[in-house]
Formats: structure tokens, C-alpha cells, sequence
């Protein structure tokens, strides 16, 4: 037959042909068309973005869903296109008629605030839906990219959905016409509250860049600047900043003359539009309040948190005649100090000032940013506040402009405080709700919450002694989901269980077949007692703080122990029996007098973490044998070499050889894949190793106290553009 010839039958039936074609146009305009093109889906690479643009992207903290409405969920995984039960959507998918697809993701790993679209992965999970079931391939069908926010490690992104979600309604709600209705719990977006965790090289220089077109920076340190590397430009700002900030001007405001007024003010809103913030929680909290007089502010002063900080400032310049504002504190969380070197209660970084001096405050702002940056999200606020407290002591309220999306580093140090804290909660969403630190806070010193619309005081919550929320029982606000709770990167396997800790040892010798964790630290124990031996049972051993010398041979017995601190004693040499205890986890022995661990290294499989500074150290020979080793701290030895097998420690996160006397690093750094923080602070190195840039993960290096040229400096700063590195 012909191409273009009609079929015999229709020829002779015109009104079968008209029949067919009004046929063909309703089943279209039923059908609809296909909203993604296979071919596209296939090459992700050269059609990615083009694929996302016709979804419609939302950032939540975390997915959470409206009640009332119908969806199935269809997991994939963190970075996985397939489906770990696709009969959900088949068992139905002829009865129901659904209206929205969402796609959810976690916006993880963030590199300065910066998310790598993984569009293959959104396009082999569309394939996979499309496979599944084709008519989702439909214009007719909303689609969304959700990013899940809020995460900061691997165990809390693996524990959030990660997969496809196909809104529908019922056959009944369909023949009702039911409305389609929002099926997020939160749809706000949070891109300005969400906190970067590490300061860049990019940070820097929008930094030094706003300093610099800061009109209380006079013309002379301008003219320093120009032809200066980023380094010696951050050094110089610092010297001028710290110098003027050691002149005091504390003439009240209201003594000022109008001309000093218009220029403070003039300044600080200047200040203002270098510092974004997404809502005006600040001005609104004190302008209910005028009744907070004499206030001690304390103010978290890194990250999303400049923008509120800015309006502190903004709202006293205005407001001066009646502010109540007396003080004024910033903490950047440690000035640059890596996650290893920051210790409760020690972090530092915090700086104060009266608040009539607006030269000095702003000059303070500028200097605290400068110094900021570096480690990881979770602050130091307690440590502030109590630091505040003891620098003014002549105060009547405290005011703490804190972040709802971190937490609080120092939290079991809030029954200290002596005070009520007012806590204006910056970045809150109803439905998110708040960060339980922050309720912790205010429960425990008897303060409040305060948000944009509400005073929360009096809270109705039951607290444990954790800096944990037990219960809440306030239907005024709801806890967020936020992890606050303390995990190592060398969570134990055991950690999920709950054992007695014994802490007498009359009391353990009874019980010796039954102790699993026992605690005999600071009791000044010359020997280790042989009982100990004999509790073949111990999970967890804590002997630290005390005068032993010797560790007896017979500790070979204690064959399933994961965790050992036999730290600020006088060992000197571990016996050869020590090397029997193959299943440790967890190693502490700092501030002892060993000069040698190459025996152990080569049992220690299972070890997940070790902390050896603070001895006598002279080589790492055997460190390779480590395969599950997380986090080493080396740091106060005498380590002159790091042998070049170490790129086997595949799964190490945090590497502190600080305080050493390494003259060169091995070209085998580079193969740690998962290495995010590398202290060499104070040793002799006067380079790195070349092709730094494969250190992916890397978000802190600190090699200040090295001998380093200008030009290796640059090179590094090239080649890790996105690392937040100290020199």
C-alpha cells in the first residue's frame, strides 16, 4: 500500500474519519503532553540545568508534610536514582489521580554556602519515575526540587528522606473538586538565615573590601593596602583597627553634638547595607521592650548572623535618647581556631565595648569579622555570656542575639549563669520552630525567647542536666528538629546502650562480671589496680588525671574494651600485653611521657580515634595499619616525618600535627579523601605538597607559625580557593 493513499474503509466511511479525529484531539487535551524530553534526561551533562529550570526549586530546613493530604513517598537514598519500593505508587496508581511530584534532596555537602547541583541524579531519578510509571511525564503535573537545609554531618543528612514524592487525591476528592492545597509544612525559604560554617578566601575579601570603604578608615591605611597580598592586607587592618580600639571614648550620646549625631548615624547606616539580614527581629524585640535598661548585649557576630548584629547598632543610633543598651559583646566563635583547638569554656573570640563609643563599636564589628572564621557551626554563646557578665558586671538585663540554626558548643555550662537571658531568635520560622539550645537557655536562667510577633517567657519545659529538652509541654512554640546533641566523628558502637558508670572502686570489685564503663579519674591512683584486670566485661575505661607510671601487663585481659583515657598521667612505655587490646575505639593518652606506639599501630584496626599530644613522640612508623582512624591528634611531640603511607588512612576527618618539627610533608597528604581539617600549626615546613586542590573535603588549614614565602602562600590559597586557611 502507498503512503498517502487513504485506507479503503475510511474512504467509504467519512463520518468514522471525523469520529477518529474528534477522538485524537480530546484524548490530547485529556492527556496532556510530556513535560521532560527522555532524550535530555539521558545527558545530564550538556541538558542539566536545563531540566531543573522546569521544576520550581523551594529550601527547606527539613521535608516535613501538611496532615489531611495524600502522597506516597518513594526512597532512593542519599545518592542513589532507585526505588526501594516502587509497588507503593503501583498498587494504586490506576485509582488515584495525582497533581505534584516532589523531588528531595539534601543541600549537602556546602562548600562557603555554596551547593553543587548533582543533575545526573535528578535526571536518573526522573528516568526511573518515568519508567515506573509514564504518564507521569505529564505538563499537567507540578514538579519541585526540595533542598533540605539544615544538615551539617553524614549521620544527620543519612537520617533525613532523600527520594520522590507523588502528591494525589482520592477519586471522591477529585469528583469534589477539592482544591489542591500547599502539601509542604514550610515552604519559606531560608537561603539568608542558613549559616556558612567555614569563612573562604572569597569571604576575606568581601571583608577587607568593606573595611576599606568603611569612612572611619583613614586615607593612610588606605594607601598601605594597594599592592599588598590578602595576607599582609588582613594583617595591616588588624594592627590599625586593634590601635584605635585601645583609645576609649565613652562620652554618653546624648552629650554628643547634632553634627557627630548625623555622622554616627550616617556611618552606621552605611554599616547596615554591608550586613543583609532577612527580617527585623532585632528592631521589633527592643522596641516592645523599653524597659530593659542597663542591658549587656552579646551577640553572636559570624556568618547569617552580621545583618542582626548590624541592626543592634541600627536600632541604639536611633533609638539612643531612650536605648537601654549599655554594653555591647561579639563572639566570632574562637578567631579562627579549628574545631580540635576549641575547648568548653576556652574558645575565646569574644570582645566587648560600651555602647556610646559608635566609633569603636563600629571599628570593634569590623575587627571581629576580620578575626572570625574557621571550624565548625555550633557556638561558643555560653562562654560569651558568662565573659560578658564578668567584663560588666555593672548591668541589669542580658540580651542575646543568638542563631537558630546552631547550636550551642558550651551548653552544659548554662547553669552558671547567674541571670535571666533574654534570647531574640534570629532566623525562627513558626513552623521549623526553635532550636532547642536556645529553649534550654532560657528555661534554665529563667529568661525568655523572643521572637518577630511573640514574647515566650516562663517556658513549660522539663529539662535533663544534659543541656537537653526532655519535654515540652508550652503549645506556645515547638521544639525544632535541629540535632543538637554532642556526636564525636568516633561515635561508639556501644554509645545507643545505657550502662551504670562506676565511679568507686570498692563498689566495681563487687560487681566486677557486670561493669561495662568505669570512671576512676582525678584520685591521685599511683598504679592501676590489678582488680581492673579482672572485669573482663569493660567497654569504657577512664583512668585519667592521676600519677600512674606503669601500665600492668595483665591489662592484655580487658579484650572488650573500645574506650581507654589514660590521659595526665606519667606513662612512659605501654606494655607488650597493651597491644592485645585489638577492639579500642577510642584512645587518650595526651599529657604522658611516650616516646614510641609503633607496636599498637599495627593492632589498631578498629581505632576510630587517638589523642597522643603533649609527649615525647619522635616518629608515626605503622600509622598506615589505622585503616578506620577518624580523627588523630598528634600535636606537642618531637614528630620530625610523617611517613608517605598515611594517604592509606581513607576514612581520617581531622589531622593535628601542630607543635611539631616536620621540615616536609609527604606527596601522600593529598590521597586523605576525606580529610576536612589539617592544623600544622608552629613546625618548620616552608611548603606543601603540590596538587592541594585534591584535598575535596578540606574546609580548615592552619599553618600559621611556618616558615612560608609570599609565593607558596599564594599558590596554596590558589589551589584550595574555597578552605578556610590560617597563615
Amino acid at each position: 500500500m502507498q503512503s498517502g493513499h487513504p485506507i479503503p474503509f475510511l474512504k467509504n466511511n467519512p463520518g468514522l474519519v471525523l469520529l477518529i479525529c474528534l477522538y485524537v484531539l480530546a484524548t490530547q487535551n485529556t492527556l496532556g503532553q510530556s513535560k521532560f524530553d527522555i532524550k535530555k534526561l539521558q545527558n545530564p551533562k550538556k541538558y542539566g540545568t536545563e531540566v531543573k529550570a522546569q521544576t520550581k526549586e523551594l529550601l527547606v530546613p527539613e521535608y516535613a508534610v501538611a496532615k489531611g493530604k495524600h502522597a506516597v513517598f518513594l526512597k532512593n537514598g542519599l545518592r542513589s536514582s532507585q526505588f526501594i519500593a516502587p509497588k507503593l505508587w503501583r498498587n494504586i496508581k490506576d485509582t488515584v489521580y495525582p497533581y505534584r511530584v516532589d523531588i528531595v534532596y539534601s543541600r549537602y555537602p556546602v562548600r562557603d554556602g555554596v551547593y553543587s547541583e548533582i543533575y545526573p541524579l535528578l535526571c536518573n531519578r526522573l528516568i526511573r519515575l518515568f519508567e515506573l510509571d509514564p504518564s507521569l511525564n505529564d505538563t499537567n503535573l507540578k514538579y519541585r526540587t526540595i533542598l533540605q537545609t539544615h544538615v551539617e554531618n553524614d549521620d544527620q543528612v543519612n537520617g533525613l528522606f532523600h527520594g520522590v514524592v507523588i502528591w494525589y487525591k482520592t477519586a471522591s476528592e477529585e469528583a469534589e473538586g477539592v482544591e489542591e492545597a500547599d502539601s509542604l509544612g514550610t515552604q519559606k525559604s531560608l537561603v539568608q538565615t542558613e549559616k556558612s560554617t567555614q569563612s573562604s578566601s572569597a569571604d576575606l575579601i568581601k571583608t577587607i573590601s568593606s573595611v576599606r570603604d568603611n569612612p572611619l578608615l583613614n586615607d593612610s591605611v588606605r594607601n598601605l593596602l594597594d599592592g599588598q597580598t590578602i595576607d599582609r592586607q588582613k594583617h595591616i587592618i588588624q594592627q590599625y583597627l586593634t590601635q584605635s580600639l585601645s583609645i576609649k571614648n565613652n562620652i554618653p550620646l546624648n552629650k554628643r553634638t547634632p553634627l557627630e549625631m548625623m555622622v554616627f548615624k550616617k556611618q552606621i547606616h552605611e554599616f547596615l547595607k554591608f550586613n543583609p539580614f532577612s527580617d527585623s527581629v532585632v528592631w521589633k524585640v527592643m522596641d516592645r521592650h523599653p524597659e530593659w535598661t542597663d542591658a549587656l548585649v552579646v551577640n553572636d557576630w559570624t556568618g547569617s548572623m552580621y545583618g542582626y548584629g548590624a541592626q543592634v547598632l541600627h536600632w541604639h543610633i536611633n533609638n539612643y535618647k531612650e536605648s537601654g543598651v549599655r554594653y555591647l559583646s561579639l563572639f566570632n566563635d574562637g578567631d579562627g581556631k579549628t574545631t580540635a583547638q576549641k575547648v568548653i569554656g576556652e574558645t575565646g573570640g569574644i570582645y566587648t565595648s560600651e555602647a556610646s563609643d559608635i566609633p569603636g563599636i563600629l571599628n570593634l564589628f569590623n575587627l571581629v569579622r576580620l578575626n572570625g572564621g574557621g571550624g565548625d557551626r555550633p557556638e561558643n554563646n555560653i562562654e560569651a555570656i558568662l565573659s560578658s557578665m564578668e567584663r560588666n558586671p555593672d548591668h541589669k538585663e542580658i540580651i542575646l542575639i543568638a542563631d537558630n540554626f546552631a547550636c550551642i558548643r558550651d551548653i552544659e555550662l548554662a547553669y552558671k549563669i547567674t541571670k535571666p537571658i533574654r534570647v531574640i531568635v534570629c532566623g525562627y520560622d513558626k513552623t521549623f520552630g526553635v532550636n532547642p539550645h536556645l529553649a534550654y537557655l532560657a528555661k534554665i536562667s529563667n529568661g525568655g525567647l523572643y521572637t518577630l510577633n511573640a514574647d515566650i517567657e516562663n517556658l513549660r519545659v522539663e529539662l535533663s542536666d544534659k543541656g537537653e529538652i526532655i519535654q515540652n509541654k508550652d503549645n506556645r512554640f515547638v521544639i525544632s528538629m535541629l540535632n543538637c546533641t554532642p556526636k564525636s566523628v568516633y561515635e561508639l558502637n556501644y554509645g545507643k546502650e545505657s550502662f551504670k558508670t562506676y565511679t568507686q572502686l570498692d563498689s566495681a570489685i563487687r560487681d566486677k562480671s557486670k561493669v561495662r564503663k568505669l570512671n576512676l579519674s582525678n584520685v591521685e591512683m599511683p598504679q592501676v589496680p590489678k582488680q581492673i584486670s579482672q572485669m573482663k566485661q569493660l567497654l569504657a575505661l577512664n583512668l585519667s588525671e592521676n600519677k600512674i607510671k606503669k601500665i600492668p601487663s595483665n591489662f592484655r585481659n580487658l579484650q572488650q574494651l573500645k574506650e581507654l583515657d589514660l590521659s595526665l598521667n606519667q606513662i612512659n612505655t605501654l606494655p607488650r600485653g597493651f597491644y592485645k587490646l585489638k577492639y579500642l575505639e577510642t584512645l587518650l593518652l595526651q599529657q604522658n611521657q611516650l616516646t614510641n606506639l609503633t607496636q599498637f599501630f599495627a593492632q589498631g584496626y578498629y581505632l576510630k580515634r587517638i589523642d597522643v599530644s603533649h609527649n615525647l613522640l619522635q616518629e608515626l612508623n605503622g600509622l598506615n595499619q589505622l585503616k578506620n582512624l577518624q580523627f588523630a591528634n598528634f600535636s606537642s611531640n618531637k614528630i620530625s616525618e610523617i611517613p608517605g603511607e598515611i594517604n592509606q588512612l581513607k576514612k581520617l576527618v581531622i589531622l593535628d600535627l601542630s607543635n611539631n618539627q616536620l621540615l616536609y610533608l609527604p606527596k601522600g597528604l593529598i590521597g586523605l579523601i576525606k580529610l576536612e581539617e589539617l592544623n600544622l600549626e608552629n613546625n618548620q615546613l616552608g611548603s606543601m605538597p603540590p596538587n592541594l586542590q585534591r584535598l575535596r573535603k578540606l574546609k580548615v588549614l592552619n599553618l600559621a607559625g611556618n616558615p612560608l614565602g609570599e609565593k607558596e602562600k599564594e599558590r596554596i590559597r590558589k589551589q584550595l580557593p574555597e578552605v578556610e586557611i590560617v597563615f
